[in-house]
């Protein structure tokens, strides 16, 4: 090869290449770094300059009419293309977005509990996201209300610079370190401390439903301080019913002599001590009132709610229930930790049919023949459980099947609905479970333990749209990235690497067609 066709080579490939990196500029500008644009376009006509300065007179004609050329014009006329179909892309996914979320956890796609209750908003409603535009949690408050916003025109959100609206910021008491979202729904307000779909999910159900309900704990015979912070307490419980909008307070029948009137449900919980005459007497009344009523029992403890429990048709065995199933030691349990499957045909359970229950023991329930009320069992053990009778044994030689012993499947949970006489006539509602530990701090994480609580409770209260699962804060694998590193792999991907192996290859082609 002459020195005079070597340069002709390098002349057409600095034409052609320098053409591709004109026609990539376009590219650059709509998907890339938009400030590259000037020096791409640089680099291109400098690098077609060099090609027809070092292709010698009438180099210019040669080049256009030659195959390079073409190849460029196809080149350039495939780039337009692409854009044109991207463009079109972008416009259709603008109208009509689709997302799918292949994390692990799922932690871009909102609850079934969201759902429901973003769907039943009462009003307008609106949230103020107060973050600068350079914290980290601009972005989170952004990408969180969007899908918020995607499932109701009635929810809308904007996010506010507090440098650059100090008046909002002195109307609504926003602080560094008070809350940031404030969400009104109507004329109800209030603010948000998280940034999370659980937090934001929860001060709508408050604003929601505005009115005042109360669940009342018993207290007096053994239970637990509802508040209590220890894993023998519920304080996590009691937390999760205020964020659903209740207010708990505890309750002593034998000083009060009667439920209030104000009692959405009353709570029995782990009683270790007999209800005296008068505090049964209360709870009788409140039954024939329809009142709603939760009895959480626990085995080997007689408190004295055995007539109770007759009125509403079922009987508390004198037993443990006993499952050597292997299942219960995948969440730490043992053979007296029976996992439950909830009913799916009741509002109570059906949420949570297919997640299943943790009673860390139990006692068995039987629904009484010729009651009065028919309960319904929402959460049964598995065929292989029994109700061991004999206690001794069960803590010395071991449990084993006994003739006469119920085996399972055993209900250890009812439902019970029954028409109160008036005035007013009202619904009467009770859940009796053989367990009270379930919901404690201790387990309240297993399995479905809280949100079984909290649909019971829900159910109590006559809330039947909080019959689901509760949103939960889900971690995600995040790698934090600076700007100029965002900017640098931007680059890298859409110019560097595509130009480097259009180049090679035709460069590979060019050589080919010389010989």
């Amino acid at each position: 090869m002459t020195p005079g066709q070597g340069r002709r080579r390098l002349a057409r490939l600095l034409a052609v290449l320098g053409l591709v990196v004109l026609a990539s500029t376009l590219v650059t500008f709509l998907l890339g770094t938009p400030r590259l644009v000037a020096w791409k376009a640089a680099v291109g006509l400098a690098a077609v300059a060099a090609g027809l300065v070092l292709s010698g007179p009438g180099g210019a004609l040669r080049f256009l009419s030659g195959r390079a050329a073409h190849f460029a014009l196809f080149t350039g006329a495939s780039t337009v293309l692409l854009v044109a179909a991207l463009a079109v892309a972008s416009w259709m996914a603008h109208r009509r977005p689709v997302a799918w979320d292949l994390t692990r956890n799922r932690i871009h796609t909102l609850s079934p509990d969201t759902l429901r209750t973003v769907s039943a908003l009462p009003a307008d409603t609106r949230v103020l996201a107060f973050y600068r535009q350079d914290e980290a949690a601009h972005g989170e408050a952004r990408a969180l209300l969007s899908r918020y916003a995607a499932l109701s025109p009635r929810f809308r959100f904007e996010l506010v610079d507090p440098y650059r609206s100090p008046e909002l910021v002195k109307r609504h008491r926003v602080t560094d370190a008070g809350p940031r979202l404030v969400v009104a729904v109507g004329t109800e307000e209030a603010r948000v401390q998280e940034l999370s779909e659980e937090a934001v999910t929860n001060a709508l159900l408050r604003l929601s439903h505005p009115g005042r309900r109360v669940v009342y704990f018993t207290q007096g015979h053994g239970e637990p301080a509802p508040r209590d912070a220890s894993r023998q307490g519920s304080s996590t419980a009691v937390k999760a019913l205020e964020a659903e909008g209740f207010e708990v307070a505890p309750l002593s029948l034998a000083e009060k002599g009667e439920v209030p009137a104000d009692a959405a449900a009353l709570i029995v919980a782990g009683p270790r001590r007999r209800f005296m005459d008068p505090e049964l007497a209360v709870l009788g009344r409140f039954l024939e009132r329809g009142g709603h009523l939760g009895v959480f029992l626990e085995p080997e403890v007689s408190a004295g709610l055995d007539g109770l429990l007759r009125e509403l048709g079922i009987e508390a065995g004198d037993d443990i229930v006993v499952d050597p199933n292997p299942l219960s030691r995948l969440v730490g349990g043992s053979p007296v930790t029976p996992i439950l499957k909830p009913s799916t045909v009741h509002p109570v359970t059906e949420a949570v049919a297919q997640v299943g229950i943790v009673f860390p023991t139990a006692r068995s329930l039987v629904a009484l023949a010729g009651s009065r009320v028919r309960p319904v069992p929402i959460a049964l053990t598995a065929q292989t459980a029994w109700a061991e009778t004999d206690l001794r044994s069960l803590y010395g030689s071991g449990a084993k099947l006994d003739e006469g012993e119920k085996v399972g499947p055993l209900p250890l949970a009812f439902a019970v609905e029954w028409k109160a006489e008036g005035p007013p006539a009202r619904e009467g509602r009770a859940v009796v479970a053989g367990d009270a530990d379930f919901f404690t701090n201790g387990y309240q994480h297993q399995l479905g333990n809280l949100d079984f609580f909290l649909s019971t409770v829900s159910w109590l209260g006559e809330r039947d749209d909080r019959l689901v699962i509760r949103a939960r804060t889900r971690e995600a694998s995040r790698l934090l990235l600076t700007e100029g590193q965002v900017s640098t792999l931007k680059f890298l991907a859409v110019d560097v690497l595509p130009l480097l192996l259009l180049g090679v290859g035709l460069g590979v082609w060019l050589v080919r067609q010389s010989r």
